[in-house]
């Protein structure tokens, strides 16, 4: 947890430069939010608060949570600038595994495997029971998550703007000098970013996460006596599908007859996007891929 805060606090302005222009997954919670209509949204691991726009199209109190303070007074400063007036928003600098709010979400988000930020099952048990004991009765908790991250095999260092890592940018032009590569060491998942300009590494980041199989994940729900369904399996560039090996799904209390996955499904088969699945992608770049 503490290697997480610290290595988020230092990325802040590159999460504000690049993986804030990083918006292929918005779809699910555009659909979501349209499906479901929660008045209220909690998001764990909310970063800078880049889903609440999303969220705000029909919640009326959104909270985040985020271990990172850094994050936190840069997501604070950003809906402060644009004066939000529809919906009250806060944000909460805590851990996920321990918080308490004293309120009730329709809707709670695991938004992009932020599990894995947890290092132990203990941790991530603790994290789906503070989300459950925040739900309301007819509510539901979303959870997007991926064993690893980008590829399931390392890497060498691959310049971004020529893997498919382009193709999540409206503008990957943003892209041009930056570098990325991935580390496996056990169970410890590590994602490398690095600027370069003239042969000269000018930035350089890494963030470390923690395998965490679906199955694994499954096994929590259940030990918790929560619902859950598994809805997709893969991303697309602005659409999803599945047959992937992701979790996309939702847990809900047991008993709930409505499920949305009929209703998602339906408006994921309408965009008709191109989709790609998280474990053996971005190993080649972009050009040997359509070889």
């Amino acid at each position: 947890m503490k290697l997480s805060k610290s290595e988020y606090n230092k990325s802040s302005y590159f999460y504000d430069e690049i993986m804030n222009e990083f918006k292929m997954y918005f779809s699910l919670y555009e659909d979501l939010v349209e499906i479901l209509k929660p008045k209220s949204v909690l998001e764990l691991g909310c970063g800078m608060g880049r889903l609440f726009w999303i969220f705000m199209k029909e919640a009326k109190e959104i909270t985040g949570i985020d271990l990172s303070d850094e994050m936190i007074s840069q997501g604070r400063k950003y809906y402060a600038e644009h004066k939000v007036e529809n919906a009250i928003v806060e944000f909460v600098n805590t851990d996920m595994c321990s918080f308490q709010l004293n309120k009730k979400y329709d809707l709670i988000v695991f938004a992009l495997s932020v599990l894995k930020h947890l290092s132990t099952d203990k941790e991530r048990l603790a994290a789906l029971k503070k989300a459950k004991e925040h739900l309301s009765e007819e509510g539901f908790i979303v959870i997007d998550q991926a064993p690893l991250l980008y590829a399931s095999r390392p890497t060498d260092w691959i310049d971004a703007k020529n893997s498919l890592v382009a193709d999540w940018l409206p503008d990957p032009s943003v892209l041009d000098g930056y570098q990325w590569k991935k580390s496996l060491k056990g169970n410890i998942d590590i994602l490398q970013w690095r600027y370069e300009n003239s042969e000269e590494i000018q930035f350089e980041v890494q963030f470390t996460t923690y395998r965490y199989d679906i199955d694994r994940l499954i096994e929590h729900l259940s030990q918790l006596d929560m619902s859950h369904e598994q809805m997709l399996t893969e991303w697309g560039v602005n659409g999803l599908g599945n047959k992937g090996k992701r979790f996309i799904g939702f847990a809900c209390y047991p008993g709930k007859k409505y499920s949305p996955k009929r209703e998602l499904i339906e408006n994921v088969k309408k965009r008709n996007e191109r989709l790609w699945s998280d474990f053996d992608l971005y190993i080649e770049d972009k050009k040997s891929m359509k070889m």
